[in-house]
C-alpha cells in the first residue's frame, strides 16, 4: 500500500519547505502544480526535489484556481498507483497532525475508503503581531517550526474530503472537487494542523492575491477575501480561541456533520461494497483535450506590480 498526494502551491516559499519535510515523513509520492509563483517557491520545490525523487515537480504556470485542477494531476500520475493505495489531498498550508499511513492502520475499518478532515485552524493573534512590530520577531523566525511560532487554534466544524483509496475504474471530473463514489466515507476525521495566517508579510501578500482575483471575478468564493490583513488577526481572548502545547495530543472533537444520515448511510455502505465497479462505468472519463484555464498576462503583471511594493 502506498500513499500518493496532490500538491496545489502558489507563493508559499515562506513554508514550502517545512511542508514538504513533514510530509516526505509518511508520504510515497508527492506530484506538484504551481499555479504562477511569484515567489521562491518552485525554485525551492525543485531543490528539494533533486535531493528526493518522492518530490515530482510536476508543471508551473499562471492558472486561474479550479476544482478541475487536482483531477487535471490525478489523470497524470494515476498510472503510477495501485489498487489499493491511497491518494491525499495536500495544502502546502497544512500539516498532517496524524500520518495518513498511522491514521489508515489504527482509525479505520476495512470498509471505510474515503476519510474527511478535522481542521485545527491556527491563527494570528495580536500577541503576535505585537511581537512582530516589536521587532521580537521577524523574517528570519520563519525558520523556526510553525507548530513554535503559532499555537492559537479554533477547531473547524466544517469538512471536506481529504483521502480515498484507489480502484482503477474510478473517474473524477475536472468539474469536480473529489473523484465520483470516491469511496465509504469514515466516521473518524484525520487530524489537519492549518496554517493559513503565518504572519503579517505573508498574510497581506494573501490578501492583495485574493482582492486581485476578486476585482477580475477570478476568486472563486475562497474562505477568507478581504484587501486588509488586520481583520483576519484574532483576539488572543477571543472565545472560541484554545492554545496548544507542541507535542502534546490535540483536544479531539466528535463532529459526525460530514456523515450522511443513517438510513442513507446503510445504502451507501450497500452500493459501496458492491456496485463502485458497475457506476464507475456510467462516470465520463477525465478528457484526454483538457488544459487549465491560464491566468490572463495583465493579471499576472498586477499581481507582480503589487507584489513589488510589498
Amino acid at each position: 500500500m502506498r500513499f500518493h498526494a496532490i500538491l496545489l502551491v502558489r507563493d508559499e516559499a515562506d513554508i514550502i519547505q517545512q511542508s514538504l519535510e513533514h510530509t516526505l515523513r509518511w508520504c510515497d509520492a508527492v506530484y506538484i502544480y504551481d499555479t504562477g509563483s511569484t515567489d521562491d517557491t518552485w525554485e525551492i520545490i525543485q531543490d528539494l526535489a533533486r535531493q528526493d525523487c518522492r518530490i515530482v515537480p510536476f508543471q508551473k504556470q499562471p492558472t486561474v484556481f479550479s476544482k478541475g485542477l487536482r483531477a487535471y494531476v490525478f489523470s497524470k500520475f494515476r498510472d503510477r498507483a495501485a489498487e489499493g493505495d491511497w491518494f491525499i489531498r495536500l495544502d502546502a498550508d497544512e500539516l498532517y497532525h496524524i500520518p495518513p499511513p498511522e491514521f489508515v492502520r489504527t482509525k479505520l475499518g476495512k470498509h471505510e475508503t474515503c476519510v474527511y478532515n478535522q481542521s485545527y485552524d491556527f491563527r494570528l493573534t495580536t500577541k503576535d503581531v505585537a511581537d512582530w512590530e516589536s521587532g521580537r520577531e521577524t523574517v528570519a523566525d520563519r525558520q523556526r517550526p510553525l507548530q513554535e511560532r503559532r499555537r492559537f487554534f479554533v477547531p473547524l466544524k466544517i469538512s471536506e474530503p481529504r483521502m480515498f483509496r484507489y480502484r482503477e475504474t474510478m473517474q473524477w471530473s475536472p468539474d469536480c472537487s473529489f473523484p465520483y463514489n470516491a469511496g465509504y466515507v469514515a466516521q473518524e476525521r484525520i487530524p489537519i494542523r492549518h496554517y493559513p495566517h503565518r504572519d503579517p508579510v505573508q498574510l497581506q501578500r494573501r490578501c492583495t492575491l485574493r482582492s486581485i482575483m476578486a476585482a477580475a471575478s477570478l476568486d472563486p468564493g475562497r474562505h477568507w477575501l478581504t484587501d486588509d490583513w488586520r481583520q483576519l488577526v484574532v483576539d488572543c481572548n477571543a472565545e472560541n480561541l484554545q492554545y496548544w502545547t507542541p507535542e502534546t495530543p490535540l483536544p479531539e472533537y466528535q463532529f459526525f456533520n460530514h456523515l450522511a444520515p443513517l438510513p442513507k448511510r446503510g445504502l451507501q455502505r450497500f452500493a459501496h461494497a458492491l456496485l463502485l465497479p458497475i457506476l464507475d462505468q456510467t462516470r465520463p472519463t477525465f478528457p484526454s483535450n483538457y488544459h487549465p484555464e491560464k491566468m490572463s498576462t495583465d493579471i499576472t503583471q498586477r499581481l507582480l506590480k503589487a507584489f513589488s511594493k510589498q
